[in-house]
């Protein structure tokens, strides 16, 4: 059948909301300053806070790569340093019309004050083009400018030394941190405009250190470039010994003295102009507006406020983008990836040593990547996995010789493994803490850069490797196991059972890269050696086990819900499968009913940040936007701080990964695609009645928007980068005018009352309008039986809908994933089924849904479990 005709105004065309933090101080200078007030920027090649002060301002430098030992355990124990603390001394202590600012729409701070009736201003950016961070310093009178540069080297001593040596119109800090050499060198240049310039020097815990005074000018711009002898490759991930890890690299001075020179043969409006350009190309493509209007209050204020409920929509919306602006600021090709604290740190000792946790931490900074429209990121984590894969091949080796020496190849074709943790330097091998399924998660990354963005010589190139090699792996390590394929040893993450057998989180994780990989094979018409079999071993890797409970089991040998490790873990690993995988989805509507059981066992006790984060994607994926909301609410409640960042569990203890989280969480509320269905608005709550969004990606790189009112869509706009087939799902949109932007008519199929197909055409956007408000069913609740003794006959009785005219009856055998109808037309609420095959099974799970007399049937139903 074809649309009609269209309607004009796109919401992918529409203006994005300024969106900003701001403070009427500055932030204290201490540790609880910066992890609560300072303002966060960042380009990859250095993470940097700014805590606006008057007398001195402090810009605290971080550098992902300059390690100290590791060794110890517990929440402290060496790790990534601080890199530099930078002071401008401006003695200005009689301030008013104070104002500091991070605009997330520009990526730009500000600070800005008035002193003795001269308006002084700072603008700050990192620049990824120019890996350079500029500081314009003006006043509103020409000659009221003058400071002082003073940048020091924190924690100098042991482990550590360095010096400061001031030189014309540059400070040079260098020195060594002496566990893995690391050598460290950062270069501040001052250009003022007008006044004079002289050099000086400190001393500072016994070390030398140069400073740079300007007097009397107009203004001033300071370029700060920093480095270390750090490069991301195999040899140091192979290297035994940690002090011959960087041995063969060059000393950081000409490489930082390259960023220098090169940022200051380009005027300060040039370098701006080149940060914009490339942090807009990827922070624009998305905006969020909930209808919150731009509050009067600072975001300190803001957040405080929340949990009563005050301009709560505005700090929703916030959060959201800060999440994307923190990977744009943290995750660029070339450099290190997000670690547990992104690219942020100001300890000796930062939490977790700073490192890469592979059981929810690293996938959940780049979960936003891909569903928020910021893919190319990635290529930083990519870069850091080709070099320590070859470290997890000798690993993958050991341990197929160790614990299935039967599938070991003697050439070494075995795979690679997946490590529980790394930080820049050491790989690690296995660890009971988590499965061997942290593999195939990193793995699943891969398949996500590919099934967002779609593009083919990718696939070839980066992903399909990555993922054939990591199933190769898996497809020697696993055992047959009473007819299956277990992981042996196994473990579900940071669970107390550990080295047990097929634990949910390896056994998902393994069918989802068995099937990607083979689905990847098929797409790329290729017919490597072990592709017939992972056929083969795809269904007999048992992902999912209903527990008595009506659950999805964690450990295979429980039985009911919570028999097995702590009920109400951080991690829920037995729902990876829900999200971020693909396994269970609208296609398997009986796990999705368990998936949801798990949940709702799981409480909502934890007070951990980055898992109120997973849960907000988690309650989305069941298409509760309720439950979803209220995680949402509890971690900006609870775990958000006045800067924004995630406060873990208390302290404040920052962590990241709960900021990209949220992010991604969200993301999954507004659109979803796991089924390959573009499904817009799939969890939406009440809290948000009207808004609109832009530039979401869905899975074969369609870009999403969508425009709703008093819950319903008014418009929906899919733009086709990559061409090929569009499903999409929306109650009634079978009814909806479909169009292309230029209002030409759109041919399309219809899969039941709520479902389209479209051959598109790349780079054309359809647009869907007029899409019939859809009154959902209320579902049926209370479900219950009894069985008569001596017969096969079960009595269901249930609490009817009040808008139903009929019941249908399922039932799912076991572990099936799916029901099978086993009455209809049901006109009271009880039916007595007779059920001859119950004596040959041990469980089925029972669902009754409601039937309108239109014929829609209630998206929910209710369950209850037959036990034999």
């Amino acid at each position: 059948m074809s649309a009609e005709e269209p309607t004009s105004g796109l919401i992918a065309g529409g203006p994005a909301k300024t969106l900003r933090l701001w403070y009427d101080e500055p932030a204290p200078d201490n540790d609880d300053g910066w992890v609560n007030r300072s303002i966060p920027m960042g380009n990859g090649y250095m993470g940097v806070n700014v805590f606006g002060g008057t007398t001195s301002e402090r810009i605290q430098i971080t550098e992902n790569s300059l390690y100290d030992s590791t060794e110890g355990r517990g929440l402290r124990h060496g790790g990534l340093n601080n890199f530099a603390e930078v002071y401008i001394d401006f003695g200005h202590n009689n301030i008013s019309n104070y104002e500091r600012e991070l605009n997330l729409n520009e990526g730009v701070s500000h600070v800005r004050y008035q002193q003795d009736g001269v308006e002084y201003s700072r603008e700050y950016f990192t620049s990824y083009p120019d890996k350079v961070m500029a500081i314009r310093l003006t006043a509103s009178k020409p000659g009221a400018l003058s400071f002082t540069l003073r940048p020091t080297i924190p924690f100098w001593g042991t482990g550590k030394s360095g010096m400061g040596v001031a030189n014309e119109d540059t400070i040079t800090l260098s020195g060594v941190m002496d566990y893995y050499g690391v050598k460290y060198e950062g270069q501040l240049k001052v250009i003022p405009t007008g006044g004079t310039m002289k050099v000086g020097a400190w001393r500072s815990q016994r070390h030398a250190l140069g400073t740079i005074t300007v007097s009397d000018a107009d203004s001033a711009v300071i370029l700060v470039a920093v480095g270390t002898n750090y490069q991301i490759s195999p040899e140091v991930f192979l290297t035994s010994e940690n002090a011959d890890k960087l041995s063969s690299f060059p000393h950081p001075h000409d490489k930082v003295t390259r960023y220098l020179n090169d940022a200051a043969a380009k005027s300060y409006e040039q370098l701006l102009a080149n940060h914009q350009a490339d942090y807009k190309k990827l922070f624009g493509r998305v905006s969020l507006d909930l209808g919150a209007t731009q509050p009067s209050v600072c975001t300190d204020e803001l957040v405080d406020a929340y949990p009563d409920g005050e301009s709560s929509r505005y700090l929703e919306e916030l959060a959201f983008q800060f999440g994307r602006y923190m990977l744009i600021c943290s995750s660029r090709a070339g450099t290190l990836p997000p670690h547990l604290q992104g690219i942020w740190n100001v300890y000796s000792d930062p939490p977790w040593a700073s490192q890469y946790l592979h059981d929810t931490n690293v996938q959940m900074a780049y979960a936003p990547a891909f569903c928020a429209n910021l893919p190319e990121l990635f290529e930083s984590y990519v870069g850091f996995f080709k070099a320590f894969v070859p470290r997890q091949r000798q690993y993958a080796t050991q341990y197929i010789t160790e614990f299935n020496p039967s599938q070991l190849d003697s050439g070494g074709d075995n795979g690679w493994s997946g490590p529980f943790w790394t930080n820049p330097y050491t790989v690690t091998g296995k660890s009971p803490v988590a499965g061997f399924g942290t593999g195939s998660w990193i793995a699943q990354m891969f398949w996500d850069y590919y099934d967002y963005t779609r593009d083919p010589s990718l696939l070839a190139d980066k992903v399909y490797p990555v993922m054939y090699d990591q199933a190769n792996f898996v497809s020697r390590f696993v055992k047959d196991v009473d007819g299956v394929l277990l992981a042996d040893p196994s473990s579900s993450p940071e669970q107390k059972l550990r080295n047990t057998v097929g634990t949910t989180f390896d056994q998902q994780m393994f069918y989802e890269n068995h099937h990607n990989t083979l689905t990847a094979a098929q797409i790329l018409g290729r017919s490597d050696s072990r592709l017939p079999t992972l056929k083969n071993q795809l269904q007999l890797l048992d992902p999912i086990q209903i527990g008595k409970s009506g659950h999805i089991k964690e450990f295979r040998q429980e039985q009911y819900y919570g028999e097995i490790g702590d009920p109400t873990h951080r991690h829920a690993s037995m729902l990876l499968g829900l999200y971020p995988g693909q396994l269970i989805n609208d296609a398997t509507p009986a796990w999705l009913d368990a998936a949801k059981v798990s949940l709702t066992k799981r409480t909502n006790q934890t007070n951990i940040g980055w898992a109120r984060a997973e849960r907000i994607a988690m309650w989305a994926r069941v298409h509760d936007g309720e439950e979803a909301y209220s995680f949402y609410e509890s971690l900006l409640g609870e775990n958000y701080l006045h800067n924004l960042f995630n406060d873990h569990r208390g302290g404040p203890l920052f962590q990241a990964d709960a900021n990209y989280g949220a992010t991604a969480g969200v993301a999954e509320m507004l659109l979803q695609s796991q089924d390959h269905v573009v499904a817009p608005l799939t969890a939406m709550p009440e809290a948000w009645p009207e808004g609109s969004y832009r530039g979401l990606l869905a899975r074969g790189n369609f870009e999403v928007s969508a425009q709703w009112s008093g819950g319903h869509a008014s418009q929906l706009e899919v733009l086709s980068t990559s061409g090929g087939n569009l499903d999409l799902r929306y109650p009634n949109v079978t009814q909806a005018v479909i169009k292309t932007s230029e209002g030409q008519a759109v041919d399309f199929a219809l899969k039941g009352s709520d479902q389209v197909s479209i051959k598109t055409t790349k780079g054309q956007t359809y647009v869907f309008t007029d899409i019939p408000v859809c009154i959902p069913v209320i579902a049926p609740t209370n479900l219950q039986l009894n069985e008569e003794a001596g017969t096969d006959q079960i009595q269901f009785f249930w609490t009817g809908s009040a808008n139903a005219t009929s019941y249908k009856l399922y039932r799912a055998v076991g572990n099936a994933p799916d029901y099978e109808l086993i009455a209809a037309e049901i006109s009271g609420t009880d039916f007595a089924y007779q059920a001859p095959d119950l004596k040959t099974v041990d469980q089925v799970t029972f669902k009754v849904t409601a039937v309108r007399a239109d014929g829609r049937e209630s998206d929910q139903g209710s369950i209850v479990i037959w036990l034999l």
